[in-house]
């Protein structure tokens, strides 16, 4: 009988030893002073949140100018939103000389930003031997400011050339989703 006594408090040590802290449940510790027991759970690691991977991404355009003429009239080719500069400048010559120009050259080239061509301009019809200026900004009307003030400037010699705004676009950013 001795040794079943000596078993059950073995037992019941042994069992009561395999809670928790201070006989508290998993995940729990004993909180509290003298005389006062209770049990919180214990705290938490912090996990670290993976950081957001973005949705997607811009992708910034390309527009081009080139300009040419034939028979003293000039004309453009005026391409926006192309993936790369090659790729706008190629398609500009390529739209300008499509007017029949042998002569085409490009005149500017610029990304995510507006553009505009301003001309000189006596009654109402083109100055032929006028200065044309090609400007490009962050809008429109800060690119067609420029252009304006330039061509005055560059045409004040001939004090009833106007400079008139004959082309104004933009080619901004595209966002691609991933």
């Amino acid at each position: 009988m001795k040794l079943q006594w000596v078993l059950f408090c073995m037992t019941t040590f042994f069992v009561g030893a395999a809670n928790a802290e201070g006989g508290c449940p998993a995940g729990q510790y004993p909180i509290g002073g003298q005389g006062v027991m209770a049990c919180a759970p214990m705290p938490q690691q912090q996990q670290q949140q993976a950081p957001r991977r973005p949705a997607g991404e811009w992708i910034k355009t390309w527009g081009s100018i080139a300009m040419g003429s034939i028979d003293s009239i000039t004309s453009y080719g005026v391409p926006t939103g192309k993936m790369s500069k090659a790729e706008a400048e190629a398609d500009a010559l390529r739209r300008c000389a499509s007017h029949g120009e042998t002569d085409c050259r490009v005149m500017l080239t610029y990304h995510n930003q507006c553009a505009v061509i301003a001309e000189p301009h006596i009654n109402g019809k083109p100055f032929s031997t006028g200065v044309v200026q090609f400007v490009s900004a962050g809008s429109i009307d800060e690119a067609s400011e420029i252009a304006k003030n330039d061509c005055q400037q560059k045409n004040g010699a001939t004090p009833e050339a106007q400079c008139n705004v004959v082309y104004k676009a933009c080619s901004e950013p595209v966002f691609r989703r991933y």
